[in-house]
């Protein structure tokens, strides 16, 4: 028999996670599960995939809003009320909406732990986001769906492989399930929960986010247990899964204990078995010496250095470049080396005709970049 083992909401988006015996399944997840969210000033998220130690933050729900512990012990609390009335545009991966944001005071708190400017952001009552491939479900802040089901079986298959020890709650699911075979669930199309019926809609694309411990907040220096993953669950595209993405059809509470029970069947998606992909994420070239290089994007010019992926400087600078995993495995980062060189960090991080992974590859001098992907 197949049951829920486990139930987890995430209130804040990034921040350590909340378990729970039952659980109110929404439209756009459980009852406070990315319900809030850390952004730059101008609404685009900011997640612990450039800043880890945001995963060490402990958010407590409180019956008008919520208390979040930072990791030095000092805590503030945020009420409902406090946010500011008026709707401001924001951005989830490239998924444009609006959302409620934090008065000065708390925006200033954060910002003084992530040493730039950011803001919290609430969805309010009911999130204005909407799923990008299904547009008539609403989701919170969540990457791009509602619920993330993860089978403990097919957890423990890859703890069996993985050469690091790793906790399920890196995976950062909402729904955790015994009793299946190991990726059994990449099979099933539709599932009742207790009384709520849930369609898989795909299998979720894992990044680096998966690397960094929920205890201290620092990533694995081998990019476990995401390099493994990629040896047995990567596809043609490059994207590396594990759990799957889900919506429900109707409201109602989940229970650990709770039976699952398959209604529909679906073919599953067929895997590339490869070799280990070599990567590093210190993101730092530490035997070359410190130097400014000039670097070029799109036509801006802008100082850098020698020693930070190129990704990064771009970031810090403005530009949003697209990404996924930081780890050089999905391909979502590349860019143009249209001049100059540059020093990978990984095997395959520079590829044909100029393009390379923005992730992997830090400038050893003055470069010339455009994000043309012809």
């Amino acid at each position: 028999m197949i049951n829920v083992s486990r139930l987890y909401i995430h209130p804040v988006k990034s921040m350590k996670g909340i378990r729970l015996s039952h659980a109110f399944a929404r439209e756009s997840g459980f009852t406070f599960d990315r319900d809030f969210m850390i952004t730059t000033p101008e609404g685009t998220f900011i997640t612990a995939r450039k800043f880890p130690a945001l995963l060490c933050f402990i958010p407590t729900v409180m019956a008008n809003g919520i208390y979040i512990q930072a990791p030095d012990g000092e805590g503030i609390a945020i009420t409902y009320q406090d946010f500011e009335t008026t709707l401001q545009p924001t951005e989830v991966w490239g998924n444009h909406f609006t959302a409620y944001v934090a008065p000065d005071e708390i925006n200033q708190w954060f910002s003084r732990y992530l040493k730039m400017a950011v803001q919290l952001r609430w969805t309010g009552e009911k999130s204005t986001r909407r799923v990008k491939k299904s547009p008539e479900t609403a989701v919170s802040f969540a990457d791009g769906y509602p619920y993330l089901l993860i089978n403990e079986a097919s957890f423990q298959y890859l703890q069996q492989r993985c050469p690091a020890s790793i906790n399920i709650e890196q995976f950062r699911g909402n729904i955790l399930i015994t009793g299946a075979k190991p990726f059994e669930e990449d099979t099933w199309q539709t599932i009742r929960i207790g009384s709520v019926v849930m369609d898989l809609m795909k299998p979720c694309s894992r990044c680096i986010m998966t690397t960094i411990s929920i205890d201290k907040g620092v990533k694995h220096p081998n990019t476990e247990p995401l390099a493994t993953l990629q040896t047995f669950r990567s596809d043609e595209k490059g994207d590396v899964d594990f759990g799957q993405n889900v919506i429900i059809r109707q409201t109602g509470i989940i229970r650990v204990g709770d039976t699952v029970e398959v209604l529909a069947y679906k073919k599953a998606k067929q895997y590339l078995v490869t070799t280990p992909v070599e990567t590093q994420s210190t993101p730092m070239v530490k035997n070359t010496q410190e130097q400014a290089v000039s670097i070029e994007f799109n036509g801006e010019v802008f100082e850098g250095n020698n020693q930070e992926v190129l990704l990064e400087q771009l970031e810090n600078n403005g530009y949003a470049i697209p990404y996924s995993c930081r780890a050089g495995l999905c391909g979502s980062c590349v860019i143009q080396l249209d001049e100059g060189d540059v020093n990978a960090l990984k095997a395959g991080a520079i590829k044909r005709s100029g393009k390379i992974l923005a992730c992997s590859c830090v400038p050893s001098g003055n470069v010339k970049l455009s994000l043309n992907r012809k």
